[in-house]
Order: structure tokens, then C-alpha cells, then sequence
């Protein structure tokens, strides 16, 4: 999922709940306390990759802890903190961030039509690398990355977003918008960047037919110049376009979702590489194009415990023809409710590509627990394709 798309999906999930725990979270917290819930989630990420002598293989970790509150009966608010630490090639150590706050409010404008987030991370321990690292960076910053988190390595310094929401008979329409700064990259002491900000606009379409559901999802990033710390434009980075279309069935215990997409990048103009020394133009524009499609069984044998099984083949390749290539992600999770309202779940992942002719086989874990006050439901609607990086 890409990064600006964060606050669109958390106001969608926490809008989505609010008036189905209205009756419970009001009668309840009159006499005690507002509905909140605590969590906690751990994600490592391997990539074995064609080794260079004497470098460790390319790897990320993340913990975090989050903790959210339904202060008001149209207000939700949201404080965590990350560690994380990223490896890429090219990288002399791996950069840190042993901590980094993260702050987002919600709040409903419009009952059950319009909501608004505004949130951002703050670094208060950044992480820092070594002049030879300033390439590999910019190159994993800007390249296609077979990371399911890229944006790992430059956290969003501030996220505005508004998104609304309308139903009619078996249609429901969705549409939002995003703006996203990252935070300013200080890697360098006197060669600090912004990566590009960007809008997101963001539209879904939901058909609830007599035999399955249908869902089109409509994305466009629409990006900025990429800027040094005294804001002086470095290039422009080429918009991202995205279209997804899925069908969901569900017969008893059991629900299948078939589903295809593709993602577009434009090449990039002005595109430049940010060194200590002078500016220095790129040999090639590394934008890559990607087509997808996606499979998913789930099983709920009983109502504390879900299965997920997912595939996601993906084509990689550029309009010259330079580069291409493909990636199959295959994963399974489990979800557990425990102790009446609280959740469990974890993903295993695996994942193996190509690109350029070099193979690479990926390991992924993801555990999570969420800690339950009045019985909240989850404020996610299940894993999404790792696209759109």
C-alpha cells in the first residue's frame, strides 16, 4: 500500500465502525471510560538477493506501538511510536530509526459522509549514513523496491486527508484526497533532502450483486519537485496511476476474492541524483510499470478464528523494453479473537522475482495484536496488495 494511502483507509475503517458501536460505546462509557483500543504489531522483512562480496543481504524490521481513543462520539485520535531498521544494497551499515512518534486525529464532518485526518511522524532519533551510502539511498528511495515498505527509510512528516462517502440501493461510492510531506531526510550533516511530496486522490466503486460483490479502485498520486533543505528543486518524480478491480463471494465459512490491477509511473523529468558534490544526471530512468492479479481463499471454521490465503503474480517491466521482469507473493495468516473483544493475527509472506535478469526470494513476517476496550472492531479490512511502491 502506498504510504499517502494510510489516512484515507483509517478514516474509511474508523468511519465505518462509528455507527455500528454508537449504541454500545455511548450506554458503556457513560459509566466508565471511552472506547479504546492498544496495539502493538512486529514486521521483518529478508531479502536473499544475488550477494556482493563481504555485504549482508538486504533486510527491514519495524516495531511499533500504537494506541487509539474514541474521545468524542465523531473524533478518534491516534498516538505510536516506531523503531525500524533498513538495509539495502549499497548501504556501508544499516540506517536506524530507534524512534519515531507518530500523532493522527479523525474526525467525522458529516455524519457517516465526510471525514477528515490530519497526522504526520516526527523522528526523535534520526537515523544517519555515510556519503558513500547517499546513492544507494536516493536509489532505494526512487527505484522499484521489492520491499513491501519502502517508505521505511523517509517516514511522512504530515498527512491532510478528507475523504466521503455515499450509498444507494446496492451501490456505495467513495472518493478522497491526501496530501503527503515526508519528512525531511537528515542523513547527511549539510546534505539534507525532502523526497517529492504528494496529493493522493483516491475513488472507489462497490456493486453488491445477487451473487458476489464487485469493487473498481481508482488511485493517483500526483507528485511534487524533490526538494534539498533549502528547498531548492532536485526533480520532478514521475505521477503514479493506479486501477484495481475485485470480486467477492462468500458461501458460509468460506470467501473467495479474484481480482486484477496494473500500476503506471510516467518517466520522471529533470530526474537527478543527490550527491555531497554537484547534481549528477541519472543514466536512466528507473520508473517501472507493473500488472497484477490477485487470488485469496479465506476460511472462518469458527467465529474466533480466520484463515487467509493470498497470491499475487505480478508482471514488472518499462515502455523501452530496458528493464522487466516478474514477482509471485504467496502468504498465509491466521486470526484469532481472544478473550471475547481482542485480536490476534499474523502473515507469513514469500516472495520471489526477477528483474534484470537477477533473482530474489523473499522472507515476511507480520504479527499483531490489538487490545480491545468495548469491543471496537478492527480498523482494517484485510491485507492489501503489495503494490503501488
Amino acid at each position: 500500500m502506498k504510504p499517502g494511502q494510510s489516512a484515507l483507509v483509517w478514516t474509511l475503517a474508523l468511519a465505518s465502525v462509528a455507527h455500528a458501536q454508537t449504541a454500545d460505546s455511548t450506554e458503556y462509557g457513560k459509566e466508565r471510560s471511552y472506547p479504546w483500543i492498544a496495539h502493538s504489531s512486529l514486521d521483518v522483512f529478508y531479502l536473499h538477493t544475488p550477494a556482493e562480496p563481504g555485504r549482508p543481504f538486504p533486510y527491514q524490521a519495524s516495531l511499533y506501538q500504537g494506541f487509539t481513543i474514541q474521545s468524542l462520539s465523531f473524533a478518534w485520535f491516534h498516538i505510536g511510536l516506531r523503531s525500524r531498521e533498513t538495509y539495502v544494497y549499497g548501504f556501508e551499515d544499516p540506517y536506524r530509526e530507534p524512534m519515531v512518534l507518530k500523532l493522527q486525529g479523525s474526525v467525522e464532518i458529516l455524519p457517516d459522509l465526510a471525514y477528515a485526518s490530519l497526522g504526520g511522524n516526527i523522528p526523535l532519533l534520526a537515523g544517519k549514513l555515510s556519503v558513500e551510502d547517499t546513492l544507494p539511498l536516493y536509489q532505494a528511495l526512487n527505484g522499484y523496491d521489492p520491499f513491501p515498505s519502502p517508505d521505511f527509510l523517509s517516514p511522512q512528516a504530515l498527512q491532510i486527508a478528507v475523504f466521503g462517502r455515499y450509498a444507494w440501493a446496492n451501490w456505495t461510492a467513495m472518493a478522497g484526497s491526501a496530501y503527503v510531506r515526508e519528512t525531511l531526510f537528515r542523513g547527511l550533516p549539510g546534505a539534507s533532502f525532502y523526497p517529492a511530496a504528494y496529493f493522493d486522490l483516491f475513488g472507489r466503486a462497490i456493486f453488491q450483486g445477487a451473487a458476489a460483490r464487485h469493487r473498481i479502485d481508482v488511485r493517483a498520486s500526483l507528485y511534487g519537485d524533490e526538494e534539498n533543505a533549502d528547498r531548492i528543486p532536485a526533480h520532478l518524480e514521475g505521477n503514479l496511476y493506479q486501477l484495481r478491480y475485485e470480486w467477492l463471494k462468500s458461501l458460509r465459512k468460506v470467501g473467495w476474492q479474484l481480482g486484477a490491477g496494473a500500476a503506471g509511473k510516467p518517466p520522471d523529468r529533470n530526474r537527478r541524483i543527490m550527491l555531497k558534490s554537484d547534481l549528477v544526471a541519472a543514466a536512466r530512468d528507473e520508473n517501472l510499470q507493473r500488472a497484477y492479479g490477485e487470488a485469496a481463499l479465506t476460511w472462518v471454521p469458527s467465529p474466533g478464528i480466520l484463515w487467509r490465503l493470498h497470491v499475487l503474480p505480478k508482471a514488472i517491466f518499462s515502455w523501452n523494453g530496458e528493464q522487466s521482469g516478474y514477482e509471485a507473493e504467496t502468504g498465509i495468516s491466521v486470526g484469532l479473537k481472544v478473550w471475547e473483544y481482542h485480536r490476534v493475527r499474523a502473515t507469513g509472506t514469500v516472495l520471489m522475482g526477477a528483474l534484470d535478469g537477477k533473482q530474489y526470494l523473499g522472507f515476511g513476517i507480520h504479527a499483531e495484536f490489538a487490545f480491545r476496550h468495548l469491543g471496537v472492531q478492527d480498523l482494517d479490512d484485510g491485507p492489501e496488495p503489495a503494490e503501488g511502491g
